[in-house]
């Protein structure tokens, strides 16, 4: 182990503090209609579970979500991933926006809510049900924005019930790599199915997602030494952007090469496993 991995792994032990610090970031950044503030493209800010899916759609496990903190973190991560998309999509596309809230319900809360009892959190699908009947009914933005916030805030109060030891540095550093992979795979499928926008939107979201947290995660990475890591995280976050600049699919030749996108996503990998 060379001793930049060994920093990291030391950097990643450290555990409440940092954790603090992340989670606080990752709050912050669910909670505001627009993007966070970092050195991230502004635009840059969400697979599926359940029936598995296509491309990086992937899928939840929640048998294993019981007792592993990244497979339930994961969970957690992909249902903020539809929440954020349909939210910032519903202002052009309502009815994706609905649809966006929906799988949220069908295909991650559905297939999560046994662990998600058995872990302690308190239920939250009438809050998911409140964004998607605003969204169908063509509710006014701001009460889908506000429906959307009240969904993400469960899914913070749901992460601190992860199985133990928690959503540690580590495992929040690994949920954003998940995420980041996903939303790299799911980037081919967009190209190849250019008539569909369902492909494209569940992109945006898992690279949406990916950001939030990379927001805190890139400055504490850096503030403790770890350059490597943070720069591979910020390599495939500053694509992710690139390739997802919008909720809505660009009319313009793709401005990522998808080759190049799935090359950062595994540097990023080799650098957290």
């Amino acid at each position: 182990m060379d001793s930049g991995r060994r920093r990291l792994k030391l950097w990643l032990g450290l555990g409440t503090a940092a954790l603090m610090t992340t989670q606080a970031g990752l709050a912050a950044a669910q909670g505001a209609a627009s993007p966070p503030p970092t050195t991230l493209p502004p635009a840059m800010q969400g697979g599926e579970g359940g029936e598995g899916g296509e491309g990086g759609e992937g899928g939840v496990d929640a048998d294993r979500a019981l007792t592993d903190p990244l497979a339930f973190t994961v969970a957690l991560d992909v249902m903020a991933a539809h929440i954020v998309a349909g939210r910032d999509v519903y202002r052009v596309a309502p009815d994706s926006a609905a649809e966006m809230f929906a799988h949220a319900i069908a295909e991650v809360y559905a297939v999560m809510e046994e662990v998600l009892t058995q872990r302690g959190v308190a239920p939250f699908q009438d809050r998911m049900d409140r964004a998607t009947t605003l969204a169908q009914d063509r509710a006014p933005a701001e009460a889908v924005t506000q429906a959307a916030a009240a969904v993400l805030a469960a899914l913070r109060e749901a992460e601190t019930h992860a199985p133990s030891p928690g959503a540690t540095p580590l495992v929040q550093l690994r949920a954003a790599a998940e995420m980041a992979d996903r939303a790299a795979l799911q980037y081919g499928v967009a190209l190849r199915d250019k008539d569909k926008d369902e492909p494209y939107l569940d992109g945006y979201g898992l690279a949406r997602v990916a950001a939030l947290r990379g927001a805190a995660l890139v400055p504490a990475l850096r503030n403790s030494g770890q350059a490597e890591a943070a720069a591979r995280l910020e390599e495939v976050l500053g694509l992710l952007g690139a390739a997802y600049p919008t909720s809505t699919r660009p009319d313009h030749t793709p401005a990522v090469d998808p080759a190049a996108l799935l090359a950062a996503s595994s540097r990023l990998r080799l650098a957290v496993d």
